[in-house]
């Protein structure tokens, strides 16, 4: 009896139906992977920034909070489009007005959002990593570093480096997008193009270290096409995938020559002035490295003239596009500041702080293979991996500590290697480095102990501004006020800002004494007098009692 056999259409359907489910079972596997790492990662970061939620209101905070509330939203929401205007950093406004509007001067919900935004970074930085380094172990070694950094503690406890999170937030995100476009092989669409630029608008508004997106995407794309030996060709067959990267550099040249030129909150500050010099340049990127790396104290010039060196010679040697991205990310994305007197520290090299994570899991990576090679010999390949481990540790953490961290890992790792499989070895070699970053952070994290200092100090502008309530004053509207102050502000202006943020009514006058010139006539009209010091606030003068 012979067997019916199978219209060739009718098995091919079946064929495709097969691989559509096979295809959808491998990226739901993925996915849940992805989600999972991104989950324990959130959780990392939520260990170490939650205590930031009693964290009150830091020193510049009401002056922040000020300078959007004064000019009110709709010029706020204007300079938003207005990008190159002088208009002080307005994506804060974004972030300031409509949680003033909605809970006042409560501190926490300030920070709850704070907090959200930093941690809103992290699934688009894995994300990023991810695109980048192809590895999922690497894109989660190097997010892991990023998500915390203890010397980078202000990033979610002090309130004003709001502008820090915002800028790290559209930065990765519209690179993120930007290079998902591309590794599908696609040039980005005029929607897209729309949406990679509108990223990149509100990464300029949040702070200036968003300038050097646009020189990143472009490096990223010369990396991608590396054969050059026909010039014309190269051009005519890549113009238009570079179109993004230099509208973006056309919009960041608007943008810097707004910013410099004119008057505005930061031109006119001394601190904002750069300093044009290759001293100050090398200097500048010294103390950055030392600062991620947990030392305060200068390394030498040359030592970090041999570090660009060494990842530049290891990244050409590799034929590795990723670490290329990230010698040069390294150097250039930190030059908004490495001019700047004095040389800026903490949650200012959010951004430069992922490019030397990445070439560190990228470094990892390969030394556990390297490892792997050695494992032949049991006893060899403990030492081998202890002595990495110890220089890597030394290098990269608190000296003595960061050692005994590296020694210990790096000899686990060996002599793992001798008895599991290439595959698991490499796992479980990753996830011992990964507890190690995450112990010794949590030891520089109680040793630095920058989180009490800041969370002490944001409560003091909070005890300012309870006493300032305990007026119970809320002067009747276009009163002219006086206030006589004595409290030790880091800013002297921060009298009238809190005392404008707590009654919210623009129609108010307010002088303060010491820093507002008045002239006789302009007494003769004041219709408050008010004492701040740092033990009260007390009403020296009113319509109703004109001589208290």
């Amino acid at each position: 009896m012979l067997r019916k056999s199978r219209n060739p259409s009718e098995s091919s359907v079946f064929s495709k139906i097969y691989n559509f489910f096979v295809s959808i079972s491998r990226h739901s596997r993925e996915s849940l992977i992805d989600l999972a790492c991104v989950t324990a990662l959130i959780g990392y970061f939520l260990h170490f920034a939650l205590p930031s939620l009693r964290g009150g209101f830091g020193a510049d905070e009401p002056m922040n909070l000020y300078f959007y509330w004064h000019p009110g939203i709709l010029r706020c929401l204007w300079a938003n489009v207005c990008f190159w205007s002088n208009f002080y950093r307005p994506a804060g406004a974004l972030y300031y007005l409509p949680l003033y509007d909605f809970f006042g001067l409560n501190p926490e919900p300030y920070r709850i959002v704070q907090v959200g935004i930093v941690a809103a970074s992290i699934p688009i930085i894995y994300w990023l990593s991810r695109l980048l380094t192809t590895s999922r172990s690497v894109a989660f070694l190097g997010t892991i570093i990023v998500s915390y950094h203890a010397d980078l503690a202000n990033l979610v406890f002090r309130g004003s480096m709001i502008y820090d999170a915002l800028c790290g937030l559209f930065y990765f995100t519209a690179l993120a997008y930007y290079i998902h476009v591309r590794e599908q092989r696609a040039n980005l669409r005029s929607l897209q193009i729309t949406v990679f630029l509108l990223l990149y608008i509100f990464a300029l508004n949040a702070k200036e270290m968003a300038v050097t997106l646009p020189v990143i995407a472009l490096i990223y794309e010369v990396l991608k096409w590396p054969s050059l030996g026909d010039w014309k060709l190269f051009v005519r067959q890549n113009s238009r995938s570079a179109i993004p990267p230099l509208v973006a550099g056309v919009l960041a040249a608007i943008y810097i020559y707004g910013k410099t030129h004119g008057s505005g909150p930061l031109v006119e500050a001394e601190v904002y002035r750069p300093q044009y010099s290759w001293h100050t340049f090398l200097e500048s990127n010294a103390q950055f490295v030392n600062e991620l790396r947990f030392h305060h104290g200068p390394i030498p010039v040359v030592a970090l003239l041999l570090l660009w060196a060494g990842v530049f010679f290891y990244a050409f040697m590799r034929r590795d596009r990723t670490l290329l991205l990230m010698a040069f990310w390294v150097v250039l994305v930190p030059l908004p500041i490495a001019f700047l007197r004095p040389i800026r520290s903490g949650a200012c090299l959010y951004l430069l702080l992922f490019g030397w994570a990445i070439i560190f899991a990228k470094v990892v990576s390969d030394l556990i293979l390297l490892v792997l090679k050695y494992s032949t010999s049991l006893g060899q390949s403990v030492g081998f991996g202890a002595t990495i481990g110890t220089v890597i540790g030394a290098s990269v953490g608190h000296r003595p500590r960061g050692a005994a961290i590296g020694a210990a890992i790096g000899a686990a790792i060996a002599a793992c290697a001798a008895k599991l499989a290439p595959r698991k070895f490499r796992a479980c070699a990753m996830t011992l480095v990964i507890l190690g970053i995450a112990i010794a952070t949590q030891w520089e994290n109680q040793r630095l102990g920058r989180a009490a200092g800041i969370l002490e100090f944001g409560q003091r502008t909070v005890q300012a501004i309870e006493r300032f309530r305990s007026l119970n004053l809320q002067p009747a509207s276009g009163s002219n006020i006086l206030l006589k102050s004595s409290f030790p502000f880091k800013n002297e202006w921060t009298p009238l800002f809190i005392a404008s943020l707590v009654w919210n009514d623009h129609s108010l006058q307010i002088w303060l004494e010491g820093k507002n010139k008045l002239s006789q006539q302009q007494l003769t009209k004041v219709n408050y007098v008010i004492l701040f010091t740092e033990s009260e606030a007390k009403l020296l003068r009113s319509p109703e009692s004109p001589q208290l």
